[in-house]
């Protein structure tokens, strides 16, 4: 019995010093965030994009898979298509932004590589499994994400991009459709951020 209790009393330890490495990554809205969706119809494709990206990373550079914990997202009714009634229709009668704000992807799960570490300097492109909230529904998502770690002045970041598709009817969006445009129902979303260490 003693030797059992040890045992649990050394492996709580350990995981809590494991967690104790773990870097605290902020991301702040503006600066280098960007946050871009291409919508395409037989005939027309537009952009529409925010800047408005916050969230925090949790994550030991030496061992990522064991460490990471995600929370990023995104404020929707701040998405910018370029003409100011096509963003009123988007967030009205599609995102619904008024009663649902944001986009959220949270927790991460490293599914590769193995044994995936961050060193300054170098890119490194691992594959994340998460949770994505979005118009009230949440749905796993995988996605392979770009990372560098960076030492800007003494302080320590994480540079960040992926890009992946979503199905609008996946998360019980209604098609947009500006006079006889139909828009594809798969919307291809790129991330772009920059996480700074607190």
């Amino acid at each position: 019995m003693l030797r059992t209790t040890l045992w649990l009393l050394g492996l709580l330890l350990l995981l809590l010093a494991g967690s104790a490495r773990a870097e605290e990554f902020v991301v702040r809205p503006g600066g280098a965030n960007k946050v871009v969706f291409l919508s395409k119809a037989p005939v027309e494709s537009f952009e529409g994009k925010t800047a408005k990206l916050e969230g925090r990373i949790a994550v030991d550079p030496a061992a990522v898979g064991d460490s990471i914990t995600v929370r990023v997202e995104v404020d929707l009714a701040s998405l910018d298509t370029g003409i100011a009634k096509r963003n009123q229709h988007m967030r009205e009668n599609h995102l619904e932004t008024a009663k649902y704000p944001k986009a959220v992807f949270t927790g991460a799960t490293v599914a590769g590589p193995a044994g995936a570490r961050l060193e300054a300097g170098r890119p490194v492109a691992f594959e994340v499994e998460g949770t994505f909230a979005l118009h009230g529904v949440s749905r796993r998502l995988r996605t392979t994400v770009e990372v560098t770690l960076e030492d800007q002045g003494g302080k320590r970041q994480l540079r960040f991009k992926t890009a992946f598709p979503v199905s609008l009817a996946a998360y019980a969006i209604s098609r947009p459709q500006f006079l006889f445009l139909k828009l594809a129902d798969e919307q291809a979303v790129r991330v772009t951020g920059v996480a700074t260490a607190e």
